[in-house]
C-alpha cells in the first residue's frame, strides 16, 4: 500500500528552482513539511511566498560543510526529525579541461558531489530519530553518455552514483532508502543559467559532430511537475519496497 507524506519533514536542496521546487510544492500541498535550502535568498523568498503549506527556506550554499551543518541544526531545532532529504540542488560548466579553472572544478564538484555528503552526513541522525526515512539524489544522464566539454559535471554526477550506492548499503539497516533518479532533460529548468550564449555557441558544433544532439538532446524535456509527480511516487511506495537506480527521462 502506497504512504503518505501527510506530516512528514522535507529537507530539498536546489529547492527555489525547478524539479527542487516543484517537488516542494507537490510535497507541501500533500501536507508535509518542506525545508528548502538554496544560494539564493531571494529566489527563495519567492518560493515561500508562492508556495501554500507549511514551508521554511533556509539560504545555504550546500557545498560548504558548516553552512550545512548551521541549516540542519535549525531544522533539528524546528522539527527534531527529517523524514525525507532529496539532494537536487546542481551546477555545470562547459569547459575544455586545459581550460578549466578552479573556480568550475569547485562549483561542479563542490555543489554535485559534496553537497550531497553534507547533506547525508547531517540528515543522517534525523532519519534516524524518525525511525526512517528517504534519501534521493538527483544524478544526469550524463553518466550513460557522455558529452565532450562536460567532464567536470560527469565527474562529479559520477562520483554522486557511488556515493549513492555506498549510502543504500550503509543506512538500508537504519530502515532509510537511498535512491538515485537519473534524470533527464528538464523544459523548465533553472540548469540553463549555468550556459552562457558563448559556452551555447561553442558547445554546439562540437555536440552535434558527436552525435549527443541527435542520440538525447532530440528528445522533448519533460516538465519539472511531470519529474515531481514520479519523485512523489517514489517517496511514497510501501517502505518494504527497495529503491536503488530510477532513470526518469522523456518517452520519445
Amino acid at each position: 500500500m502506497a504512504g503518505t507524506v501527510q506530516g512528514k519533514v522535507a529537507v530539498i536542496s536546489g529547492g527555489s528552482t525547478g524539479v527542487g521546487r516543484a517537488v516542494a510544492e507537490l510535497l507541501a500541498d500533500k501536507g508535509a513539511h518542506v525545508v528548502l535550502l538554496a544560494r539564493r535568498a531571494d529566489r527563495l523568498d519567492a518560493a515561500v511566498r508562492d508556495i501554500s503549506g507549511s514551508v521554511l527556506a533556509i539560504p545555504t550554499d550546500v557545498s560548504s560543510g558548516p553552512a550545512v551543518r548551521a541549516a540542519f541544526e535549525q531544522i533539528e531545532s524546528r522539527f527534531g526529525r527529517v523524514d525525507i532529504l532529496l539532494n537536487s540542488a546542481g551546477v555545470a560548466r562547459v569547459r575544455a579541461i586545459e581550460e578549466t579553472q578552479d573556480e568550475d572544478i569547485a562549483a561542479c564538484i563542490g555543489t554535485n558531489l559534496l553537497g550531497p555528503i553534507h547533506t547525508i552526513r547531517s540528515a543522517v541522525p534525523l532519519l534516524r530519530a524518525a525511525g526512517g526515512g528517504d534519501i534521493v539524489n538527483i544524478s544526469s544522464e550524463i553518466t550513460l553518455d557522455h558529452m565532450p566539454l562536460m567532464a567536470m559535471y560527469a565527474a562529479s554526477k559520477h562520483g554522486l552514483n557511488g556515493f549513492t550506492a555506498a549510502m543504500h548499503k550503509e543506512l538500508r539497516g537504519d530502515g532509510i532508502r537511498v535512491a538515485l533518479v537519473i534524470l533527464g532533460s528538464i523544459a523548465d529548468s533553472a540548469f540553463s543559467e549555468n550556459f552562457t550564449t558563448e559556452d551555447r555557441q561553442r558547445a554546439h558544433p562540437v555536440w552535434e559532430a558527436d552525435g549527443y544532439l541527435t542520440r538525447v538532446g532530440a528528445m522533448k524535456p519533460l516538465l519539472s511537475s511531470t519529474a515531481a509527480n514520479a519523485l512523489h511516487q517514489l517517496l511514497t511506495n510501501p517502505p518494504e519496497l527497495a529503491q536503488d537506480v530510477v532513470h526518469i527521462r522523456p518517452a520519445g
